[in-house]
């Protein structure tokens, strides 16, 4: 059996000073502000109320965890109801006799030990162990839930880390084609390039660890992975993106719109024979965000292009875990793809 941990250490000093406070505010009351029979009445109740504290610490601290780990429950409680009523009649009188012959208690004359005076005993340590049960129970389902709340962050942060660890190494897998084909056609662009690419590396390695980044760093990584991406395309290719914020240090989770344009090139221009193009719009405006991606497809890759792959869907993951209120939405226009992302940043890590 293990040791009394240091909650339940804390807990159980609190709920003690707590019983004793009650009692002094009842002695109190019951003496009218009296000082002698105040004093009077509060030794003779510490006595009492530290025999009746001793018995429930042993009780929490102890015994039901002692039981707990029982196979056969049964007859340990059993044992149980019956030392505590040995303890609550026998135990309480001897203590109480103690208290005398220290002289904290006054001695009660014989004649006036009766039924009524062992019921009173008896119900005065129930009400100790009904205080302590109580209270013991409300601190237990309150740290019970916030252990499942803390359980439920760590898991959620783990599922967010893993679906980070599925769209990175695809965003970089394709960056680093294109860098292939720039060094086998031994182009002027491949340093540049290799550059653009340590950028976005320094900023998955550094900047995505947090929870948030500026707007603004997430835009330039954007805009860089755009440049990557124009490299593989002639002059035809129409590439736009537009941006309306409010405030350009705006935080939001990172990488989580690269899907979306990964997506514009994977299964949009790059399927395109004629005017292939990329719409692109970031808007910002009183903590709502709306983005919206629209590119060229051919019009026998439409109906494929709507479903859903890894990324689109890692994302719509990412979106229920971190926002309670946000919107993602594919369709299909003529002869073009169109997604949009709604979040109410507001609603970030609530849910």
């Amino acid at each position: 059996m293990k040791g009394v941990s240091i909650t339940n250490a804390r807990s159980g000093l609190i709920i003690s000073l707590s019983y004793y406070m009650f009692w002094v505010i009842v002695v109190s009351i019951s003496t009218g502000g009296q000082v002698n029979n105040f004093y009077r009445g509060a030794s003779v109740y510490s006595w009492q109320v530290t025999f009746v504290t001793f018995t429930n610490l042993l009780l929490h601290w102890l015994v039901i965890p002692f039981i707990r780990i029982r196979t056969k429950k049964g007859i340990w409680i059993v044992l149980l109801i019956v030392c505590l009523l040995l303890l609550m009649t026998v135990g309480f009188k001897y203590w109480n006799q103690l208290g005398t012959y220290l002289s904290i208690v006054p001695k009660i004359p014989d004649d006036s030990i009766d039924m009524d005076f062992i019921v009173k005993s008896f119900l005065f340590q129930f009400f100790g162990l009904a205080y302590f049960a109580s209270i013991n129970f409300f601190l237990d389902s309150f740290n019970l839930k916030l252990k499942n709340k803390e359980l439920a962050i760590e898991k959620k942060t783990a599922e967010l880390s893993y679906l980070k660890s599925q769209t990175n190494p695809h965003f970089l897998f394709n960056t680093l084609n294109n860098i292939y084909l720039l060094t086998r056609d031994k182009s002027d662009l491949a340093p540049d390039t290799v550059l653009r690419l340590s950028d976005i590396l320094r900023y998955m390695l550094y900047e995505t660890e947090g929870d948030l980044v500026p707007v603004d760093k997430e835009i330039k990584i954007i805009e860089d992975y755009l440049e990557l991406e124009k490299i593989r395309y002639d002059a035809s290719l129409q590439l736009n993106f537009t941006k309306e914020i409010d405030n350009i240090k705006q935080e939001i989770p990172p990488l989580l719109m690269i899907p979306l344009i990964e997506n514009a090139f994977k299964h949009g221009v790059s399927e395109t024979v004629d005017f292939p193009f990329i719409n692109i719009s970031l808007a910002i405006k009183s903590d709502m965000l709306v983005f919206t991606v629209e590119n060229s497809t051919d019009i026998n890759e439409i109906v494929t292009a709507v479903k859903e792959n890894i990324g689109i869907r890692n994302l719509r993951r990412q979106l229920e875990l971190l926002f309670t209120e946000y919107e993602l939405t594919i369709e299909t226009r003529e002869q073009s793809f169109f997604a949009r992302m709604f979040i109410n940043l507001r609603s970030y890590a609530k849910n």
